[in-house]
C-alpha cells in the first residue's frame, strides 16, 4: 500500500468519524440528562430536537448538521481537489456517519441535514473538472434539491415527505446538469441510505399516520 493511498483511507474513516458526531444526542443530554431516542420519533436528528427542546434548538441542531456534511468536504478540497473518486466516497462516508454513528451503537439519524451540507460542498467548492458547465449550472442541484424539499414541506407540513421528495430530485438534479459520474453514483448512494433510513415514515405515509409540525 503506498503512503498516499494510506492518507486517502485515513481521510475516509475521519469523514465517518466525523460524521458520526450525534449532535442531536449532545444536544438533548445537555438538557434532559437522558437519550432523545426515547422521545418522539425516536429518530437522532434536528426535527425530533424540534419536538423534544423546541424549534431553538431544533435549528441549532440541523444547522450544525449541515456544517458536519460541509466541513470534511471542504477540508479534501484543500488537501485534493482534483480527486472526484474521493471526494465521492468522502461525501457517502460522512452521511454513513450521520445515520450510523459509532459513538451510539449506530442507531443515528435520517441524515438529510448531513446530506445538505454535502450537497452544499459539492455544488458550491470549486472542485477540478467536477463538471463541464457555467457555474449557475452547478450550484443548480443545491437549489433543486432544498426547493424540492421546502416545496413539499410547506404544502404538506410533513418533514419527512419533504425528504423522500428530496431523495428522489438529488441523483437526477446531479445528472441532469452535467455532473461527473463519481458524483451521480455518490448522490444516488446519499438517496439510497435516505429511503433505507425513512423506511418507518414510509409505512406511516402509507397508512396516513405520520405526524405534521
Amino acid at each position: 500500500m503506498g503512503i498516499e493511498l494510506f492518507y486517502k483511507i485515513l481521510i475516509v474513516i475521519a469523514s465517518y468519524l466525523f460524521g458520526s458526531f450525534p449532535t442531536a444526542y449532545i444536544v438533548h443530554r445537555s438538557k434532559k440528562g437522558d437519550d432523545i431516542r426515547n422521545y418522539g420519533s425516536g429518530n437522532v436528528g434536528g426535527t425530533n430536537v424540534v419536538r423534544t427542546l423546541g424549534a431553538g434548538y431544533g435549528a441549532t441542531t440541523i444547522i450544525a448538521d449541515v456544517v458536519k456534511g460541509f466541513t470534511p468536504l471542504l477540508v479534501l478540497y484543500f488537501i485534493y481537489p482534483a480527486d472526484l473518486i474521493l471526494l465521492s466516497i468522502v461525501s457517502v462516508a460522512v452521511v454513513i456517519g450521520h445515520d450510523f454513528p459509532v459513538y451510539i451503537r449506530f442507531k443515528g439519524g435520517k441524515g438529510m441535514a448531513a446530506s445538505i451540507g454535502v450537497v452544499m460542498g459539492i455544488s458550491f467548492l470549486p472542485f477540478i473538472d467536477i463538471v463541464d458547465s457555467v457555474v449557475w449550472v452547478k450550484i443548480l442541484p443545491f437549489f433543486l434539491i432544498f426547493g424540492t424539499w421546502a416545496i413539499v414541506f410547506v404544502i404538506f407540513r410533513v418533514v419527512s415527505l419533504g425528504s423522500l421528495a428530496a431523495a428522489v430530485v438529488n441523483p437526477i438534479a446531479f445528472y441532469l446538469t452535467g455532473f461527473a459520474l463519481p458524483v451521480v453514483i455518490a448522490s444516488l448512494c446519499w438517496s439510497i441510505l435516505a429511503v433505507i433510513a425513512h423506511r418507518q415514515n414510509i409505512k406511516r405515509l402509507i397508512y396516513g399516520e405520520e405526524k405534521k409540525i
